[in-house]
């Protein structure tokens, strides 16, 4: 322990048990039991702890010796020389298996696995160690396609009364209660809720850039609609044979569209693809092989999509899924474990998966470590992610880019802490390695009384919405230096996962639990 203190390595045990031999790894906790055993057992049966001519049981023999070893240390104390033999062989065993726990405690998942300990962030970029590539780097499909059948249900979704409270094109101006009138009148309501028909959480929702009528949304439970005017109906669909009479129900958590390719990810891992705009579907195998957990997928052409799993392991296919090639040459636990002393707060204590991965148009990547302790950020055409640490000592919450849905400039990140904090980094330089995170990220004001924000986004350079717990919407006219409360959902029984703007940022909408789903047309 003072060798630990005086290098400052305060887990030596581990360095030193990552050092020994495999096999020695795999004797050490067993020698421990064996002579912490084989102590006991001596011990109990031994004559100077057990009076002769006495009858006891082992319980009561265990007490006596547990009860003399008390005694060591204290000169003259009955049984001190023999308790001080006996104490030997319990301390080496005893210190054998502090030593293996230590070891295992001191090192996260991913390196029980047989990685290395994590470095600074800094030595990340000027390591001359190898780079370990993404295993596999090229991934085929377990199998061969299989054909969904689609059932349609003809229903169409009603539309509910306006919100109450809902702000008009965030001027503040409450619109009025009722039904929406058709066409231009839109733009007049606020924030307008669907009835889906469905208690269930929404995960995800996307539509067409090129056919911004057309559009799907996913949930629990294999839950699926389809709209193609916009959003004004829905229709519910479901895939008749995706379990195959086994009892599985998916989560559908991701939806992208572009053209005629849309793809579908699911939990537990599932990729379902339709190349004629959902009209079929096949289920597309997913390989054993794959890193971590199918979470974010993008279509980027006819036939080409790009996969991003939990692991951090990101995939290109160009021929619909059937091989998958990486372009990211290390997961992210490789990139952690590549090195040997920690620069970032917590990674020693990486899961080895992330649980939120955000993709800009542009490719850029942004994840949240599972456990909130830290982020990391990927730009095409570098060899791995570069972890960063968080801003303070609160969890980090959620992240995201600060694109506009209008397309205009705006560079940046943000991020929300647990507590319901929310603060950005307007400067380019967030993801340089080199950069300290605190004097980049700015708090926001806003008051939240301690609920946490789940997700944010921007409609134009000073336009956005945050959303979060227990139906919380809270709105920015300044580029998100202040927020202010809006009461839209305060009467909805559920709390809001997802905002996302479409349409030049034309059009708006929010899902979240309880099959809650907003939506909201704004003035050009």
């Amino acid at each position: 322990l003072k060798t630990a203190r005086d290098f400052g390595r305060p887990h030596l045990s581990a360095m030193v048990f990552a050092s020994m031999p495999v096999s020695a790894k795999l004797a050490m906790p067993a020698v421990g039991a064996f002579a912490c055993a084989v102590t006991i057992v001596g011990t109990c049966t031994s004559s100077a702890w057990v009076q002769p001519g006495t009858s006891t049981g082992l319980s009561q023999q265990v007490n006596s010796a547990v009860g003399r070893l008390r005694g060591v240390g204290i000169p003259g104390s009955a049984g001190e020389s023999e308790a001080r033999s006996t104490l030997l062989p319990v301390t080496v065993g005893l210190g054998s298996l502090c030593i293996a726990m230590q070891a295992f405690r001191g090192r996260a998942p991913a390196q029980r696995r047989g990685a290395a300990r994590v470095t600074s962030v800094a030595a990340i970029a000027s390591s001359e160690a190898e780079v370990v590539d993404v295993d596999p780097a090229f991934v085929e499909a377990d199998g061969k396609e299989e054909d969904v059948e689609v059932i349609e249900v003809e229903m169409s979704v009603s539309r509910a009364e306006v919100l109450r409270g809902a702000a008009v094109a965030v001027g503040g101006a409450t619109a009025a209660a009722g039904m929406a009138s058709p066409a231009n009148a839109e733009e007049n309501l606020g924030w307008v809720q669907y009835d889906l028909n469905t208690g269930e959480t929404l995960y995800d929702i996307d539509f067409d850039a090129d056919d911004p009528l057309h559009g799907f949304v996913v949930g629990a439970r294999s839950l699926f609609y389809e709209t193609k005017d916009g959003g004004k109906r829905w229709v519910s669909r479901s895939f008749a044979n995706l379990s195959k009479g086994q009892d599985v129900s998916y989560r559908f958590q991701a939806v992208t569209v572009k053209g005629d390719d849309v793809w579908i990810v699911g939990k537990p891992p599932l990729l379902l693809h339709s190349k004629d705009s959902g009209k079929t579907w096949k289920k597309v195998p997913v390989s054993r092989k794959l890193p971590g957990l199918p979470q974010v997928m993008k279509v980027l052409a006819p036939g080409k999509a790009e996969l991003a799993t939990s692991s951090g392991a990101v995939y290109v296919t160009d021929n619909d899924g059937k091989n998958f090639k990486s372009i990211v040459k290390e997961t992210v636990d490789a990139t952690l474990n590549r090195v040997s002393s920690s620069g970032v707060n917590g990674a020693s204590y990486f899961t080895g998966s992330v649980k939120s991965i955000k993709r800009t148009q542009n490719g850029k990547y942004l994840a949240v470590a599972s456990r909130g302790n830290f982020f990391l950020t990927y730009t095409p055409g570098e060899a791995r992610w570069v972890p960063h640490n968080r801003i303070s000592a609160r969890r980090i919450q959620a992240m995201g880019f600060r694109d506009t849905a209008n397309n205009d400039e705006n560079p940046g990140v943000w991020m929300t802490l647990n507590g319901g904090y929310f603060t950005q980094a307007t400067d380019e330089k967030y993801d340089d390695i080199d950069t300290e995170t605190k004097k980049l990220f700015d708090f926001s004001s806003i008051r939240t009384g301690g609920i946490g924000i789940i997700d944010a986004a921007f409609r134009s350079q000073t336009e956005g919405w945050a959303v979060g717990g227990s139906g919380v919407i809270y709105f920015t006219t300044n580029g998100g230096k202040t927020w202010q409360f809006d009461s839209s959902g305060t009467e909805l029984p559920c709390n809001l996962y997802n905002v996302k703007f479409f349409n030049n940022g034309k059009i708006g909408y929010m899902i979240g639990s309880a099959g809650i789903l907003l939506r909201k047309v704004f003035e050009a």
